[in-house]
């Protein structure tokens, strides 16, 4: 009887307890990883948004720049740092420096603090592919200064129908600012990949965190469905077979690709310890039901055992009473 009472208060309760609390915690997984997702996708959709705004309003710069001024005016040195100087003003250090390149590739004036005059870019690999657009946004590379940098180019014509190049090159740093201010948790941050997955920014402030698979995300994230205009989301591993959760996103026209990348058990920290308590919570009512299961059958088995030896003594007294009765009645006989 005492382990049925038990079995029985065990079945009536706990099961549907842990069915209700399994599938409450399930719905809330659910929610907070799309809210999870959602928030990345926001954060990314955004920051590209700031990226390519940042780029668009430098060409612009370079182009009203080109159309004001033109071949007569840029092609000298004198005014070409003028215009430097003012740009500098106008939006603080985002233009490192300018120069007029022409058709052959040779540097005809600049303005800036290296020491880039008169040389030869008609071999360099953003000048082949900036003399065929009219205005090119480079990947970033060394290049003969030996920093990280990118460019941006526009090509114009002058009197005699001869291709001319105004080049601005674009501080580094500022623009790697707006990438690393993409931050969550411990080990969220961000960088930007090309089309061959090379990188174009790196992350500088988290150097604990495990090796970027760039090519990687990159091969798995350009093979996804969604419409180029979307982020997507990718849960990879890493070379420390950490499993990390990545949001990305193109820009530059789709030759760069934005990538925020975040260890898993960061990214949703709060659900791990939500389970945690769930857990402990059913831990402590399954604790209660089990020992008010077993009080209560205790108790139950107390009563029915109680009351089974009064039923024993009011049978022995009743057997008792007949077998009296017997005696007196075979006395008077």
């Amino acid at each position: 009887l005492h382990r049925n009472i038990i079995l029985i208060i065990i079945v009536i309760s706990l099961i549907p307890l842990t069915i209700v609390s399994i599938t409450i915690y399930y719905q809330f997984r659910v929610s907070y990883h799309e809210k999870v997702y959602e928030h990345l996708r926001e954060l990314v959709h955004s920051h590209t948004q700031t990226i390519d705004s940042f780029l668009n309003e430098k060409l612009a710069d370079i182009r009203f720049l080109t159309d004001i001024c033109g071949w007569d005016n840029l092609h000298n040195e004198n005014f070409l740092r003028d215009r430097l100087r003012a740009l500098q003003k106008d939006f603080g250090r985002d233009f490192v420096d300018l120069g007029i390149v022409n058709a052959k590739g040779e540097q005809l004036a600049y303005a800036g603090p290296f020491l880039l005059e008169k040389v030869d870019y008609s071999n360099a690999e953003w000048f082949r592919r900036a003399i065929q657009s009219d205005y090119y946004v480079s990947d970033v590379f060394l290049g003969i200064r030996g920093l990280p940098h990118f460019i941006i180019t526009v090509r114009k014509t002058n009197a005699l129908g001869d291709y001319w190049i105004l080049r601005a090159t674009i501080d580094f740093v500022e623009f790697t600012t707006l990438v690393e201010n993409i931050r969550l948790g411990q080990t969220g941050f961000a960088y930007i990949i090309n089309q061959q997955g090379e990188m174009q920014t790196k992350p500088t402030a988290l150097p604990d965190i495990a090796t970027i698979v760039s090519e990687k995300v990159y091969s798995e994230i350009v093979k996804r469905e969604e419409a180029s205009d979307e982020v997507r989301i990718a849960l990879l591993q890493d070379d420390s077979n950490h499993e990390n959760i990545y949001a990305a996103s193109f820009l530059k026209n789709g030759d760069w690709l934005l990538v925020y990348q975040q260890r898993v058990v960061d990214a949703f920290s709060d659900l791990n310890k939500t389970f945690l308590i769930t857990t402990a919570l059913m831990i402590v009512g399954f604790i209660i039901i089990i020992s008010m299961a077993v009080i209560l059958s205790r108790t139950v088995v107390r009563r029915v055992a109680r009351s089974e030896q009064e039923t024993q003594m009011m049978s022995k007294k009743v057997v008792e009473a007949g077998k009296l009765a017997s005696v007196v009645c075979w006395s008077t006989l």
